[in-house]
């Protein structure tokens, strides 16, 4: 029987009110296959592109094609869903995507700066498939010449072993490349034949990146953010590795996509998986010159954003402590809001300069 993994919800607020950019719980469309064409050419079904793949010779896959991406009953709460049919071979990888992100990006409200993408997912049975499947979030790096797409951020989760991964180009060392990323100490193993609402963030300031699920919440230090870059594509994705070699297709179904501009990230309604915002103490407040900074979960600042209520960054600092002091008296008078990014998590308060 399934069951939903129901996850603590928080209430946060923030200082501009979140875009959804792009949703879908798939209800408008007709059960059966999304697409006619697998090449990625002609849209189907609610502008969805789908592109599937045997892979290239040798290969021993041999089930793509349209089926491999279709909308079915057995979403969550009985509703409709996509279900993903991946590789029964050792190649094979399957695409499919909405055109039309990157414009509404763009056309984002002034401060929503970070993309937020949540959506459903259901384990499935045990198997001993080697898929793996999951969405990712792209972007354009134009540093380069010519142009290359990067993983901005995204999960990937392992049919065989049940382990969610987060997947993204970052710095490692000076070595930039896309890794995947163990989410928690161990590996992140799901449970079989379970619903999860799981979510990741990417900052397209900073290119911080930060991946929710279950209990975990989990965040890279600063010195391996890569970019930024803007991101412009959206993809529910599979794909097989060449070792082990695989030798079993298998189903993933998703449902209740929604990717969202905000100024604040706030994953499944929770500000951060450790803190409140009653974890940091900001004083004097109203201030005139300095606002001391301080926590009481041994939490170290990474970095401190102060914003006005129209979401403009109006200073952005580089912190490394637990506590500390910053100046405010070349701000004018009025309300800010004060973003402590920390290594346990984010917390937003609100400052009054005199």
């Amino acid at each position: 029987m399934k069951k939903l993994l129901l996850l603590l919800l928080i209430s946060s607020s923030s200082f501009i009110t979140a875009q959804v950019i792009q949703a879908d719980d798939f209800e408008a469309l007709t059960v059966g296959n999304v697409g006619t064409d697998a090449t990625g050419v002609t849209s189907g079904q609610g502008s969805y592109y789908t592109l599937t793949s045997n892979g290239t010779a040798p290969t021993t896959g041999t089930n793509s094609g349209n089926s491999n991406f279709q909308i079915v009953t057995t979403g969550n709460n009985a509703t409709k869903g996509l279900k993903i049919t991946c590789s029964n071979g050792n190649k094979g990888n399957r695409f499919m995507w909405k055109d039309g992100l990157g414009t509404a990006w763009s056309g984002r409200t002034t401060g929503n700066n970070i993309i937020e993408v949540e959506y459903d997912m259901f384990t499935g049975p045990a198997t001993t498939s080697t898929a793996q499947v999951g969405v990712r979030l792209y972007g354009t790096d134009n540093t380069v010449t010519p142009s290359v797409t990067r993983t901005l951020n995204g999960f990937v989760y392992n049919m065989d072993t049940r382990i969610l991964q987060g997947v993204c180009y970052l710095n490692n060392s000076g070595t930039y490349a896309t890794y995947l990323i163990t989410l928690t100490t161990g590996g992140l193993i799901l449970s079989p034949n379970t619903w999860y609402r799981i979510g990741f963030a990417y900052d397209t300031i900073t290119g911080e990146t930060i991946w929710k699920a279950s209990t975990v919440y989990t965040g890279l230090p600063a010195a391996n953010w890569a970019g930024p870059f803007a991101p412009n594509e959206l993809d529910f994705v599979s794909t097989v590795p060449t070792t082990p070699a695989n030798a079993i297709a298998s189903d993933m179904t998703f449902d209740n996509l929604s990717v969202k501009a905000t100024p604040t990230e706030a994953l499944l309604g929770i500000n951060s998986n450790q803190l409140t915002d009653n974890s940091f103490s900001v004083y004097p407040n109203p201030a005139i010159n300095v606002i001391n900074f301080s926590n009481t979960v041994n939490a170290v600042v990474k970095s401190i954003e102060l914003a006005d209520l129209n979401g403009r960054v109006i200073k952005s600092l580089k912190i490394n402590a637990p506590e500390g002091q910053i100046s405010v008296s070349d701000l004018g008078t009025g309300i800010y809001m004060m973003k402590i990014t920390s290594d346990q998590g984010v917390a937003v308060k609100k400052i009054v300069k005199q």
